[in-house]
């Protein structure tokens, strides 16, 4: 193994040559967003530093010595290309399929625009220009750089959008989709491309072609499968950072070894890794995040600092190329407007909408360094190439941000649209009614259906919803009640209690568990659940004389109280009350007089302005429902809570609960277990909250501040 080993003056430059990058590249990106740009401009331009230009024109010996061949080593050449691979690993996880595909025709023809114009413009320049650019491959160059030219970069974009904020809104949304489309186009033109130029015999282009089309039919066939079975397997037993970014790595390795064995461009196969990962519903919420971290930290700058090494500002010889590289800007800028703007008008939409777009799209930077550099590599674009689109690419970044801020920077968007951030934005910032995976485990005394009615009332239909039950045949039923559709999962009847344990740490966020109306207090295989479960969960008995449905309540009752599970049931209440129209009452159970007077002063404070009760008031208004509020004092707060619900004909009442354990058991305090022994005349649904350590929980849910 000897001969793996470097020795001292490779690892010396090897090491000098990274932390160089590194370094100039944080700086210089750090100087970027101080003037409200990306940072991978400063990424691009700390590579330009560091290059022939720069380093190599002042210190020309240290630039041979830590910049090899301007970064051409083997040795810096595999760090970079195992940088690019991260990069689109995470660039791949950020795509969001289910966003294309509900934007659906305006996305595909404001692509298509803005698309078609900038190739058909930028490969019309390009073949006219072609001995003054140095195409090798004439053809095959200039279809390269019209695609270089043309194509939107996601990251840019991204970062531009999220700097805006308007990641949200109906423009920054098409604006990504848009992205996402460019990127795989413009990754598929350079995989063909590369195949095409690059080798010399027409069967093995046709081998290329061939083994794109199998590889990538595979990957939709069976990717998402394959990356779902290995990830849950590898979450068996709880959360595996580790493991999935193990899988991660695996996996996109050997999507990029796949693409590199037909003859196409490995960075293909790591973009379409990334999104089977970030699609995956076993993703360990951690895994992304952490990976998203390192690219930005280490991977993007080490990428595209390295990129910028090889922008010689010395190829641009003469006032004739000058002219050339402001041509081939002016054609970028210009045809992807246009091509842009006139999809848009066909896609009605708004003038201001419309205008932010084709500026928007402009956002160059990422994948034109891919393109381009491939290019360089497999011989087919000169250095003057490389460098004129490169150049271009920061400049018509650089022109995004403030020319964007002029036309969206207050810009608030529709009525339609401003309600839609507002329910995401609430949605989003919820303990426990959200956008999650939501299992509903078929235990003995339980009702699945009761609890899957319930989820698919008050949770947003993005949630998906899971059965996991021992009955065999039951895959693809349907529940009466329940619109969304249902996944069914399959356990031993013989250990339900711990396949259901084992199912909750898959990547799921809540657990619903519907009980007969007879029952009192928790059946045993509930409690032994709920005494494990590493979940919050929701518990709901309906009223007697309900059957086993649940009813569409009119009137929900809601016990405040200030807690993480008390926040939560109001989250609960409050999404039935707005989806159906239902009256919602804040009740808040005080002390009576003859309560000790140190637990009346304690339960008083919430009377006070900004108490207990004024939030949750304040809470209910900002969804959209005007709660009727109500204080009732009695002897203890389950009392109090039913009296209140005899008396005002309330149909559904939700209460919170912090699990706690009395020796094995779980104790739910003592107004959930109060109400659940008593024979309630009403619904009750009861959330409960696990007390578990938060780092044993994907997301932890701790007491609100």
């Amino acid at each position: 193994m000897g001969h793996l080993a470097l020795s001292n003056t490779q690892t010396l430059q090897l090491v000098g040559s990274l932390v160089l990058l590194f370094t100039v590249a944080h700086l210089l990106g750090w100087g970027a967003r101080r003037v409200r740009q990306p940072a991978v401009v400063g990424y691009l331009l700390a590579g330009l530093a560091l290059g022939p230009s720069g380093l190599g024109a002042a210190w020309p010996q240290l630039a041979s010595f830590l910049l090899p061949d301007h970064g051409g080593s083997n040795l810096l050449g595999a760090v970079i290309e195992f940088s690019l691979l991260m990069v689109l690993i995470t660039l791949g996880a950020e795509t969001d399929v289910p966003l294309v595909r509900r934007l659906g025709r305006r996305a595909l023809g404001i692509t298509t625009g803005g698309i078609v114009l900038p190739l058909a413009a930028g490969t019309a320049v390009a073949y006219a220009f072609g001995p003054s650019l140095g195409i090798g491959n004439r053809l095959g160059g200039a279809v390269l750089i019209g695609g270089g030219l043309g194509v939107s970069s996601l990251p840019i974009i991204a970062r531009l959008v999220d700097e805006l904020r308007i990641s949200r809104r109906d423009v920054g949304q098409l604006a990504l989709a848009t992205a996402a489309a460019n990127d795989v186009y413009g990754l598929v033109l350079l995989a063909v491309v590369s195949a095409t130029a690059a080798t010399g015999g027409t069967a093995l282009v046709v081998r290329a072609i061939v083994g794109l089309v199998v590889l990538v039919a595979l990957i939709v066939l069976y990717g998402q499968r394959s990356v779902d079975f290995v990830l849950e397997k590898v979450r068996h037993g709880g959360p595996n950072t580790t493991g999935s970014v193990a899988v991660a790595f695996a996996v996109a390795f050997g999507a990029a070894a796949a693409m590199q064995a037909v003859g196409v461009e490995p960075a293909l196969g790591a973009f379409l890794a990334g999104i089977l990962l970030g699609r995956s519903r076993f993703q360990h919420g951690d895994t992304l995040t952490r990976l998203r971290s390192f690219s930005d930290a280490v991977f993007a700058p080490l990428y595209f600092a390295s990129a910028g090494l090889l922008i010689s500002l010395k190829t641009i010889s003469s006032w004739n190329r000058v002219a050339l590289v402001v041509a081939l800007f002016v054609v970028a800028v210009v045809s992807k407007a246009l091509g842009t703007g006139i999809a848009g008008r066909w896609a009605r939409l708004r003038p201001g909408e419309n205008r932010a777009l084709m500026i928007l799209l402009n956002g160059r930077g990422a994948l034109q360094v891919i393109i381009v550099t491939a290019g360089l590599r497999i011989g087919i674009l000169s250095e003057f190439a490389y460098t004129a689109v490169l150049l271009v690419s920061i400049a018509s970044s650089a022109l995004v941000a403030p020319t964007l801020r002029r036309v969206a920077g207050d810009w608030e968007g529709s009525e339609d649209e401003q309600r839609r951030l507002a329910h995401e934005q609430r949605i989003g910032s919820h303990l426990l009614v959200r956008e999650q995976r939501l299992l509903v485990p078929e235990l003995p005394g339980t009702n699945p259906g009761l609890a899957a009615t319930l989820f698919d009332r008050a949770w947003p239909d993005a949630a998906e919803l899971t059965v996991l039950s021992s009955v065999p045949g039951r895959d693809g039923e349907v529940f009466p009640d329940v619109a969304r559709p249902v996944r069914w999962r399959a356990a031993p009847s013989a250990q339900l209690v711990e396949a259901a344990l084992e199912e909750a740490r898959l990547g799921y966020g809540v657990l619903g568990i519907g009980i007969a109306p007879t029952t009192h207090g928790l059946p045993p295989a509930v409690a032994d659940l709920l005494n494990r479960s590493p979940l919050p969960s929701v518990v709901i008995r309906p009223a007697p004389g309900h059957g086993e449905r649940m009813e569409v309540p009119h009137n929900i009752a809601v016990a405040t109280t200030g807690t993480t599970a008390g926040i939560a049931g109001e989250e609960l209440a409050t999404s039935l009350a707005h989806r159906h129209g239902a009256r919602l009452h804040i009740v808040q159970v005080m002390p009576d007089e003859t309560v000790a007077l140190s637990q009346r002063r304690l339960m008083s404070a919430a009377e006070a302005p900004g108490g207990v009760l004024d939030k949750a008031t304040d809470r209910a208004h900002r969804a959209g429902v005007h709660p009727w509020i109500a204080r009732t004092r009695a002897l203890s707060v389950s009392r109090g809570l039913l009296d209140y619900v005899q008396g005002h004909g309330i149909d559904l009442l939700v209460v919170g609960a912090r699990l706690r354990r009395a020796g094995d058991a779980p104790f739910l305090g003592y107004t959930v277990e109060e109400l659940l022994g008593s024979p309630l005349p009403v619904t009750l649904a009861s959330i409960v909250f696990p007390d578990v350590p938060p780092e044993d929980l994907d997301q932890p849910y701790l007491e609100p501040k």
